[in-house]
């Protein structure tokens, strides 16, 4: 079986589907330190079925899926599959070219195992590798730190490195499930016995409880027959009343007869009077409509008389109103006229105030500007005195200071003279300016008061005609509206006398009708008193016929009865029930009898009645359970003697192995240490299969000592020669070397490559070998370069170095 290649998606750093290849010879993973190179083969032992989570560098199985990173986001499964190329070591893969082992583990859901896309147990994966002398925990899968534990292992647990070598890992595994299925094969055995002892115990109570349901069975066959002959009994009693009541209804049918004849009678004069009563009440009901609709429109006359003399006061009060408006829109023309020649005579006034202003307003404009001119020309004066100074200065010539300062003074004075006339001259101009502009504002705000007032006594010119229309209007309405009282007057007094009129003709009718009901009143009084008799009569009918519907009815549910409870007509019950002279017994009696019957068995308290079903089944059960115990311990002694067999096998190969494996183990030692000696040693146990193992190594020139006072480089090398010694006894289809050349000087990682160069040249393992040395490096045939070039996800980068050289060649 060879190893080919490894796909693996989602699994830790692995965000994306990565191929391996496995291929002859010597492959190298290198990378830097937490870039996912141990995941690789952290990846191939969980496809081989690894189940601990620590073992894995993780709390828990799902810490292998892809948790995410600041870029890409968590995965909800991880998948790795491996593809071997089957030539025929494994039996139950005989015949097949190729097989896929797949494991897939999705959050909460757990992991699930295929082999060529069937789904399987964990255990059957972890079979099928220990069968090829690896697996998960196989001493050819040395990741970080397992050089380390190999040292420090209990000799029981090193144990396995010998069974490996041996080719019983399999074998090993098949005996634990082999031991398992023995454990409970005997537990069931146990349980079995057990089941048989209660069985048995409860096939007695059963035979008790048989004899019980026999004598419940012989009373409840009385008390069917006596409740059979009840049922004929009672149909014997309900067919005589039957007849009794067919008499009196026979009666009562002749007695509604000659009540009915009466009855015929006495409606058809009633028909007639009817005929005769609904000519009146139709003429009856047109004066009353005629009456209703006269006696309305002389309550709207009365409506119309009220809602006359309200609208002649509304009118009255409008015609009031209308005075009074008319009054006040005068008052406001007067008062437009008066305000319009006081604003008229106002403008004349400031017009003429404002030619006389205008000499005024020049003369303020001319000393303002006067002054303004004087005010420059001191401030150039007093520029140029500056600038003179600035030039005095500048030339370095003499300065009279008090010249410069009688000067000086002389300007300053005449500017702050200038600035003063300047101010008193300014705000004179500024008052005449502002007075000036009062008066256009008010000349302005004249025009328009004026315009205003002339509009208001314009409006109120229009709504004083408007008014006066008004007013000739509402007394025109004024007289129209006095003149209607008078008229209503009128129409009033005609309505009182048509209403009379009618009442008079209603009064007529109603006697003849009153004297008619009162006879149809009288008819109806004696038919009453005939449907009365005709209704006590028709009870009593119908009341005998329930009774004999009811009768036959108790008499059909009789015979269901019998036919559901005993599957016999009424007629076969005298048979069935087996009574002598049953005709001859009263109900009473029967009942009595059965009573005792009942009492007699409720006696007997709770009867098992499949007592007899349940012996029978029982026995049949003991029977079987009889026959499997014979096939379980038939099945026990088997799978001992298959143990047995297994454990010779193992003892016989574990012991050929050890003798190898010692051979090979110095030969290996001493090649590596150039020098010294080595051994194994079976300790702690007679068996093989349980004893433990020793290394007993002696450097050159060293004592034999302890294994665990050597160095760690020593340790290392030891332990590389223990598994080294082991491929060439069993050589595995695959070995993976994680970093152990780490503790390794340079003359001993030297030593170790030539080894494993030997080896592959020795055996058909195909080498893996994790390392940050550049001698193992350069040892490789083929590289495969783990990044991380987007952070938090792993990439395979391959480089053929055997390729490479033939190119540089």
């Amino acid at each position: 079986m060879k190893f080919k290649e490894i796909e693996v998606s989602g699994f830790k750093s692995f965000a994306d589907k990565t191929n391996f290849y496995f291929e002859k010879g010597l492959t190298g993973i290198v990378g830097p330190n937490g870039c996912g190179k141990s995941n690789v083969v952290e990846a191939l032992r969980w496809v081989m079925g690894e189940t601990s989570a620590k073992s894995l560098r993780g709390s828990g199985m799902e810490d292998v899926i892809f948790n995410g990173t600041s870029n890409r986001p968590s995965k909800n499964i991880c998948e790795v599959s491996i593809k071997l190329e089957n030539n025929d070591d494994v039996v139950q893969f005989k015949g097949i070219p190729e097989i896929e082992i797949k494991r897939k583990l999705e959050k909460d859901k757990g992991s699930k195992y295929y082999i060529n896309g069937k789904e399987v147990r964990a255990k059957d994966v972890q079979i099928v590798f220990a069968d090829l002398s690896t697996g998960p925990h196989s001493p050819s899968m040395v990741s970080q730190g397992r050089v380390g534990a190999l040292i420090t292992a209990k000799p029981t647990d090193r144990r396995a490195i010998l069974e490996e070598a041996a080719g019983i890992a399999g074998l090993h595994a098949r005996r634990h499930e082999a031991e398992l299925r023995l454990n409970a094969a005997e537990n069931n055995l146990k349980k079995a016995d057990d089941l048989m002892k209660q069985t048995e115990n409860q096939l007695k109570n059963l035979v008790k409880q048989a004899e019980e349901a026999s004598k419940y069975k012989e009373i409840s066959d009385e008390i069917r027959r006596y409740e059979a002959a009840i049922i004929l009994l009672n149909s014997i009693q309900v067919e005589k009343e039957i007849e009794e009541n067919k008499d009196k209804l026979n009666e009562f049918e002749d007695e509604i007869s000659a009540v009915n004849i009466e009855k015929n009678f006495n409606e058809n004069e009633i028909e007639k009077l009817k005929a005769e009563i609904q000519p009146i009440n139709i003429k009856s009901n047109e004066l009353s409509s005629n009456l209703q609709k006269l006696k309305i429109e002389f309550d709207q006359i009365n409506k119309d008389e009220e809602r006359v003399k309200i609208e002649i006061e509304k009118i009255k009060k409008d015609i009031k109103l209308t005075y009074s408006d008319i009054s006040r829109e005068k008052e406001i023309i007067a008062n437009s006229t008066n305000n319009e020649e006081r604003l008229i005579k106002e403008r004349n006034d400031i017009a003429e105030v404002e030619k006389n202003y205008y000499e005024i307003e020049k003369a303020a404009t001319d000393d303002y500007k006067d002054s303004l001119n004087q005010l420059n020309k001191a401030k150039e004066a007093l520029k140029s005195f500056f600038n003179k100074l600035i030039n005095i200065v500048k030339n370095k010539e003499e300065i009279n200071e008090d010249a410069i300062q009688q000067e000086f003074n002389k300007e300053f004075e005449n500017i702050e003279n200038q600035q003063e006339k300047y101010a008193s001259r300014f705000g004179k101009y500024d008052l005449v300016k502002q007075e000036a502009i009062k008066r256009k504002e008010r000349l302005n705000n004249i025009d328009k008061e004026i315009q205003n007032w002339r509009d208001l006594k314009e409006n109120s010119t229009n709504k004083l005609s408007e008014l006066k229309e008004k007013v000739n209007s509402l007394e025109n309405g004024l007289e129209k509206e006095e003149d209607k009282p008078r008229q209503i007057a009128e129409k009033r007094g005609s309505y009182q006398q048509n209403i009379k009129n009618i009442e008079e003709d209603i009064e007529g009718i109603k006697s003849n009708l009153i004297i008619k009901e009162n006879k149809i009143n009288e008819l109806n009084l004696a038919l009453k008193k005939i449907n009365e008799s005709t209704l006590q009569k028709t009870e009593f009918r119908v009341r005998s016929q329930t009774i004999i519907e009811g009768l036959r009815s108790k008499l059909k549910e009789l015979q269901q009865k019998s036919l559901i409870d005993f599957n016999i007509d009424l007629n076969g019950i005298a048979d069935f029930s087996k009574i002598e002279n049953l005709n001859q017994l009263s109900i009473e009696d029967a009942q009595n009898h059965l009573d005792i019957l009942k009492k007699s068995r409720e006696s007997m308290g709770a009867v098992n009645l499949r007592a007899d079903n349940e012996t029978k089944e029982l026995q049949d059960k003991i029977d079987k359970m009889m026959n499997d115990r014979k096939d379980l311990v038939h099945g026990l002694q088997k799978l001992k003697s298959s143990i047995n067999d297994l454990n010779q096998k193992g003892r016989e190969r574990l012991l050929d192995a050890f003798e190898k494996v010692n051979r090979k183990f110095n030969d290996v030692y001493t090649k590596l240490f150039a020098g010294g000696n080595a051994r194994l040693e079976l300790i702690e146990s007679d068996d093989p299969l349980e004893a433990g193992l020793e290394l007993l190594v002696s450097p050159p020139g060293k004592k034999l000592q302890s294994i665990t006072l050597l160095s760690g480089g020593e340790q290392a090398l030891t332990a590389l020669a223990l598994i080294f010694a082991v491929f060439l006894i069993n050589p595995a289809p695959i070995c993976v070397l994680d970093e152990v050349d780490a503790p390794l000087d340079d003359a001993n990682v030297t030593r170790f490559n030539g080894l494993v160069e030997e080896l592959t040249r020795l055996t058909d393992t195909k080498f893996v070998i994790i390392t940050h040395h550049a001698l193992t490096m350069s040892k490789m045939n083929r590289l495969y370069g783990v990044t991380m070039a987007e952070r938090g996800v792993s990439q395979l980068v391959a480089v053929n170095l055997d390729k490479a050289e033939e190119l540089v060649a």
